[in-house]
């Protein structure tokens, strides 16, 4: 429940962030962002490192606090050192060698696919501290997203702060009940993860007939989408070009 709290003051209006472009517009930016950043060749370390100013940039200007993005990067560290590992031991050639160090091609791909991860992670969270989700959702219908992938979103959103609720109470009961490490086998785990499954499809049963008893037909937000203005095709096409021009030039 900390992160919802947390998400909830960087979205606090106090604090309002406005873009200089219209939410759209800012995600088709940052669309075009990870795409740019993900064909850097892999050992091109100077490459990831001049995209990493994007996000930087994005940080400073909207004031976004660094600490709860901080946090949230190295939660996912284990993940993206995870997904790197491989390369230390795949690829074991002299691609350079500093001060008499023989440095790997491993470690070089390595050192690149980590940097890829985390730019365009902090990228995207810099964007969503700054974005309420709801504004998420009304940009992607402008984008002419459908309906029907708009909706599953919010409501995924929404509820999945239940859903871990409801996974830690699970969790906690079972270490209640357990002694050591019995208790907490991978059969258990796997009974438990099956049992949640169930509670999450009665409560998803019991809030969409909740809905509809309110009037829910097939979307959340009826107001109707807002267009893309000239102005935000300009940036977008500033943007393309900024990219292009980061990425030919490195």
């Amino acid at each position: 429940m900390t992160d919802r709290f947390d998400i909830e003051a960087l979205h606090s209006p106090a604090q309002p962030r406005p873009l200089p472009v219209g939410d759209g517009a800012a995600i088709v930016i940052l669309a075009l962002f990870i795409l740019f950043v993900i064909s850097v060749p892999k050992f091109d370390l100077a490459g990831v490192i001049a995209f990493a100013a994007f996000p930087l940039l994005l940080a400073t200007a909207t004031a976004i606090p660094l600490l709860p993005l901080v946090k949230r990067l190295v939660i996912a560290s284990p993940f993206i050192l995870f997904m790197a590992a491989g390369n230390l031991a795949l690829d074991r050639s002299t691609a350079v060698t500093i001060g008499g160090l023989a440095i790997t091609g491993g470690t070089v791909s390595a050192s690149v696919i980590v940097l890829k991860t985390v730019v365009t992670l902090a990228a995207l969270l810099s964007l969503m501290a700054v974005m309420p989700f709801h504004r998420f959702g009304m940009a992607l219908r402008s984008l002419r997203v459908p309906e029907v992938f708009v909706t599953q979103l919010l409501l995924v959103y929404r509820y999945s702060f239940l859903l871990a609720e409801e996974a830690g109470m699970m969790q906690k009961a079972r270490d209640l009940r357990s002694f050591g490490k019995r208790g907490k086998g991978p059969l258990v785990t796997a009974k438990l993860i099956g049992s949640l499954l169930i509670r999450t499809t009665a409560r998803a049963e019991r809030i969409y007939m909740a809905m509809s008893a309110r009037g829910f037909r097939a979307a959340l937000d009826s107001r109707p989408a807002i267009a893309i203005k000239p102005g935000d095709l300009a940036a977008i096409a500033g943007a393309t070009a900024l990219f292009s021009l980061i990425r030919s030039f490195f």
